[in-house]
């Protein structure tokens, strides 16, 4: 878990320190502060997803500009782009549709797997090293990964390079060389990955905690797999994964930097347009449900004990979704002062909103040698912010520290295109990233009384250590 310094910090660095650590955990990239503007509506770009399979594209709608992002849609393909004049980076995402419903327990890793040998392995016109020797002379850089919602392909250019790294992605997710011996090195970093978890207490929490939350629902089975799933995983696997995803009706383009959207659109039309349209039907998981409270206590000899509580939160999609970013920037710095700097209970309490994924949570950790004593004062702080509004002053100084540090993350072309991602993948429209800094500043201190209420509470808690320790009881009551 992310920890802050252990000196004593100002005022102000106390307030920035457990919030620094918050918005990182957030996974958002941002985009610019925006005029104010109005809520969202929906928007057409949401609504690509819901073509009928069977239905051939025929006539591409359109793109539609609002202010400097452009969308547009061709054969089924979203794209999203938004120019920066004078940018001399560029940022690249091709994002593809389906994530944890694409496999099961049994093939649990095959993502993760697949897109790894996908980028790192060459291509059918490139072997690996020529493809790597391609890559380093244009100065850009290739990854991708598989989350719970969605795949991606991400590559950041200097602005001449932009096609000719446009081309290679393209190139790794159609025509991957996929040798077998790349396999072999990436299977073995994937499964070292999942050992070094078991053997970090802080992994092996995270591990257990998602285990328990995501009984029974298809966020369980993660992207990384488990040792068993990841050995079992053949060439075939991964090229049957790779081959299902080469569907135009997943796929969704972000492109950020002083690049023109025509452009980008004929780039996309002439690398994806002939992708079949697929019969991939967009549908979303199953909601989280967390009845009643929960206590999972796994022995392990440690010198303290690790304890993470999970709580469902809003989506993207959720007018609570503000809300719930300053509740918890508010609650995590409580909790540093309360737990840590007034008490000395602990040196890495926290507490967090994961938004991710398309099932919002969140969650309040620490590590602790008197586990009920400092889960107490957690939970007191919760049960505040439920019966107690927040003073303004706290209030604002929350909010202005957020959107400083959100604003700074815009500052990256990068983290703009992965923000307008999550946007359009997870809340189904790219403007829940423009006007998120507007809602911030509307959050009152009613409602995030409102949002405490609401959401905090049905914890599900998972303690690695000494159970001994534990009073089932306490850890049960919220």
């Amino acid at each position: 878990m992310r920890d802050v310094d252990s000196t004593t910090p100002s005022r102000a660095v106390r307030w920035a320190a457990p919030l620094l650590g918050f918005v990182f955990a957030l996974g958002l990239a941002a985009c610019e502060e925006p005029a104010p503007v109005t809520p969202p509506q929906p928007h057409p770009l949401a609504t690509v997803s819901a073509i009928p399979s069977a239905t051939p594209v025929s006539q591409d709608p359109p793109p539609i500009t609002e202010g400097d992002v452009t969308v547009a849609t061709t054969n089924g393909i979203q794209i999203v782009v938004k120019r920066i004049p004078g940018a001399e980076i560029t940022a690249l995402q091709l994002c593809i549709k389906g994530g944890a419903r694409d496999w099961t327990a049994a093939d649990a890793g095959v993502g993760q797997l697949a897109l790894s040998v996908a980028t790192s392995g060459g291509t059918t016109t490139l072997d690996k090293d020529a493809f790597s020797k391609k890559l380093a002379a244009l100065g850009s850089d290739l990854s991708a990964d598989a989350a719970p919602d969605y795949a991606a392909f991400r590559a950041t250019a200097l602005l001449p390079q932009f096609d000719a790294t446009f081309d290679l992605l393209a190139d790794a997710f159609l025509h991957p060389a996929l040798p077998a011996n790349e396999l072999e090195i990436q299977r073995s970093r994937q499964i070292s990955s999942l050992r070094r978890e078991q053997e970090n207490p802080d992994g092996a929490l995270s591990v257990l905690s998602n285990s328990a939350v995501f009984k029974d629902h298809p966020f369980a089975n993660r992207p990384i797999g488990t040792e068993a799933s990841v050995k079992a995983l053949t060439l075939d696997s991964v090229k049957g994964y790779l081959g299902k995803l080469r569907e135009s009706g997943r796929l969704l383009v972000v492109a950020v930097g002083d690049i023109d959207a025509a452009h980008v659109v004929e780039k996309v039309k002439g690398a994806f347009g002939t992708l079949p349209l697929g019969s991939f039907a967009e549908s979303p998981f199953p909601a989280l449900k967390l009845d009643k409270p929960d206590l999972q206590l796994v022995e392990r000899k440690l010198a303290t004990n690790y304890i993470q509580g999970v709580f469902t939160a809003p989506s993207w999609t959720s007018p609570d979704f503000p809300d719930a970013m300053v509740a918890m920037n508010i609650l995590s710095f409580r909790l540093f002062e309360e737990v840590r700097t007034k008490r000395n209970l602990s040196y890495a309490p926290s507490a967090r909103f994961v938004t991710s994924t398309s099932i919002g949570r969140g969650a309040l950790y620490v590590t602790a040698v008197d586990p009920n004593k400092t889960i107490q004062v957690m939970f007191d702080e919760a049960k505040k912010l439920q019966n107690e509004l927040v003073p303004e002053k706290d209030l604002e100084a929350t909010k202005s520290v957020f959107l400083t540090r959100y604003l700074m993350e815009n500052e990256s072309t990068a983290g703009q295109a992965g923000m307008l991602a999550n946007a359009v993948l997870l809340g189904g429209d790219f403007r829940l990233a423009r006007s998120l800094p507007e809602r911030i500043r509307r959050v009152t201190p009613a409602s995030v009384q409102a949002f405490a209420k609401k959401y905090l509470g049905r914890m599900q808690v998972t303690v690695l250590g000494d159970a001994s320790k534990i009073d089932k009881a306490l850890f049960t009551s919220m």
